[in-house]
């Protein structure tokens, strides 16, 4: 059982980085098109979700029996929900005019080349290498923004974030929706914690979402075992796993910074709201789960 897993898991994650996409981004962009192509219905759709992939694409088509396998398609679900899950709070929140969207940790997300909402503002902020590399793809396969999108170089554990902000033209005194999906894992928790400062100085009702992997001793020895391997992997490919929270303690640590509501988004809770009518079994699990924080 655990050299299959191994062997998943070195499928799944690329060993090196590709064209300056750090291992996870590629993997996770890897899982948003594969779901395109392997699960009818798509719980989260997006068109451009192959061709962010650039060259790799075709390979991806190519190998798409390696994803079969019931750990693949765990992952890659869990993706595809909080993708659609985070998307569908942030049109709820551009409905209520909040007009300010930060991606933060953006890799190969494409919300901003397929949004409607007139007027808004993004802001993508992750590694300035990630963003090159991001910027070449999108010109190769000229993919167009449909809103404003300004692009943020910063390192979150040298707390640049609010400077960069700034000078990309945020406006603190307004509304903002922020997102953070698959980067606290990578964060030691007084970066987290800074951020967390920042984004709860901001304007009153601005929102986060975000997930985190569950602290091990609350998960069962089978995701464990999974965790490990994939933690030394990543950590092998220069992307150690540094954060493990657990819903009690995030929820202290959030009223303490002055979050006014905070919420626990529970699998059962993503699994009854997206997962409860497919006929083919997938559900999300424990490993990873949802928060929403309200300033």
């Amino acid at each position: 059982m655990y050299d299959a897993i191994v062997r998943i898991i070195q499928k799944q994650f690329p060993a090196s980085h590709n064209n300056n996409a750090k291992p996870s981004s590629q993997a996770v962009a890897t899982w948003r098109a594969v779901h395109q192509l392997l699960e009818h219905p798509v719980i989260f759709n997006d068109p451009f979700a192959l061709r962010i992939l650039g060259n790799a694409a075709s390979g991806v088509e190519a190998q798409l029996e390696s994803h079969k396998d019931p750990l693949s398609s765990a992952m890659r679900m869990a993706i595809a929900v909080r993708s659609r899950f985070a998307e569908d709070e942030r049109k709820d929140a551009a409905a209520f005019g909040i007009h300010q969207y930060v991606v933060l940790g953006a890799g190969l997300d494409t919300y901003a080349y397929r949004s409607n909402h007139p007027g808004e503002h993004v802001f993508e902020v992750d590694l300035p290498t990630t963003q090159s590399m991001k910027v070449a793809r999108l010109q190769q396969q000229a993919i167009q923004p449909t809103c404003s999108v300004h692009y943020v170089a910063c390192d979150f554990e040298e707390g640049t974030l609010e400077k960069g902000l700034a000078l990309a033209g945020f406006d603190k005194s307004q509304k903002a929706f922020f997102s953070c999906l698959g980067v606290v894992n990578y964060l030691d928790f007084d970066a987290f914690e800074q951020t967390l400062q920042f984004i709860a100085s901001c304007a009153p009702g601005s929102i986060l979402i975000f997930d985190y992997i569950i602290d091990p001793n609350n998960l069962s020895e089978m995701e464990c075992m999974v965790l490990d391997i994939m933690s030394a992997h990543l950590a092998a490919g220069g992307e150690p796993f540094k954060c493990f929270l657990s819903p009690q303690l995030l929820s202290q640590t959030l009223s303490r910074l002055g979050f006014s509501q905070v919420k626990d988004i529970s699998p059962e809770y993503l699994n009854n709201r997206y997962l409860t009518a497919r006929s083919d079994g997938l559900r999300v699990g424990n490993v990873t789960r949802m928060y929403i924080a309200i300033v």
